[in-house]
């Protein structure tokens, strides 16, 4: 098996005008989309922003028609307490492959809004992690933490700073997410296109020393010509770190890929 990119986004996610043909025309391995769901969502007014579940089932079973791929539902599911409910009851309307599990906004702001640079650095930076441990223990169905550093994308934050800031609480996440049997994710997007390269490569190493073993490696690719982008770059920084595996999903069920 080939690896094969496991945080992907088209039309069914609110950001993202990408087709699936323009995705498929690129590979002939099996092919996961990961559409948002983003509720309360501070991007979209507020809105309850959710994939059209039957529209979605319908697009795949048409593609099934026309193309060699293996089709496989995915869903990145952006955590928002108050919603909890709403997100759990959405998932279980449906059926997926792989869920990933986001820390996007606070119900005011998107991490990515420039509000966050009238922060004070510090205070946001534990806010955010406190954030994510209190929303990773209280959910379940999730198979990926995807971008741990989501939150600091639009900030300049040191190794040395997320550490001595915030190091016991994700020590408390990796193992949280080690003790749920999930994966943590390595994006491209946050290492390459926002400079976050530095943070995945303090926190691997520590997350493999804690015994976790289940790595994704997804692009995050909202157009087509993002799909799989900085991939054996990034496969260089994993072997560094000592992962040896790449994880994919099927029916929620791990599949590892030597490195």
């Amino acid at each position: 098996m080939t690896y094969y990119d496991q945080h992907v986004h088209t039309y069914f996610s609110f950001d993202s005008q990408a087709q699936f043909e323009a995705y498929l025309a690129q590979t002939t391995h099996p092919f996961v989309t990961t559409e948002h769901l983003e509720m309360a969502n501070p991007d979209d007014g507020g809105r309850d922003d959710a994939p059209d579940y039957a529209a979605y089932v319908a697009k795949l079973a048409a593609l099934r028609q026309q193309v060699p791929n293996q089709l496989l539902r995915g869903i990145e599911v952006g955590y928002y307490a108050p919603k909890q409910a709403a997100l759990s009851a959405y998932l279980a309307a449906g059926d997926y492959d792989l869920v990933l599990l986001s820390f996007h906004h606070d119900g005011q702001y998107d991490y990515q809004d420039k509000h966050f640079l009238t922060v004070p650095l510090r205070a946001h930076v534990e806010a955010y992690y406190d954030r994510m441990l209190a929303g990773l223990t209280a959910f379940d169905g999730a198979d990926v933490l995807a971008h741990f550093d989501y939150g600091l994308r639009v900030l300049t934050v040191t190794p040395t700073q997320l550490i001595d800031w915030v190091g016991p609480t994700l020590k408390r996440i990796l193992q949280t997410v080690i003790a749920k049997d999930m994966a943590l994710e390595f994006n491209a997007k946050s290492a390459y296109q926002w400079d976050n390269l530095a943070l995945y490569e303090r926190v691997l190493p520590w997350y493999v020393q804690l015994g976790g073993t289940k790595v994704t490696l997804g692009s995050d690719a909202h157009t087509a010509d993002k799909f799989e982008t900085h991939f054996e770059d990034a496969k260089t920084i994993l072997r560094a770190a000592g992962v040896t595996h790449l994880t994919t999903y099927r029916a929620h069920h791990a599949e590892l890929e030597a490195l």
